[in-house]
């Protein structure tokens, strides 16, 4: 019954004193947005002897990066 009893009381005293929560305030500035990266032309392919690959998209939701591997003497697709 003691067990019991120090469960009632921790909550008793819980309910009458209330929870406190206290974080500490912060005054730097939120982090700046990063732009996003463009790669350029001369990065979009990767040659290697027997092909390349290609970066297809713009990295937006619409038309996400997509690598494409394009063997020698093969037409590349079009780009969207």
């Amino acid at each position: 019954m003691a067990r019991g009893g120090v469960v009632l009381g921790l909550l008793a005293m819980m309910l009458l004193t209330g929870c406190v929560v206290s974080r500490p305030v912060s005054s730097a500035p939120p982090p700046a947005t990063l732009p996003a990266a463009v790669a350029a032309p001369s990065q979009r392919a990767l040659p290697y002897p027997h092909g390349q690959w290609m970066l297809y998209g713009n990295g937006s939701t619409r038309s996400p990066y997509v690598w494409v591997w394009v063997a020698t003497g093969a037409t590349p697709p079009p780009a969207r």
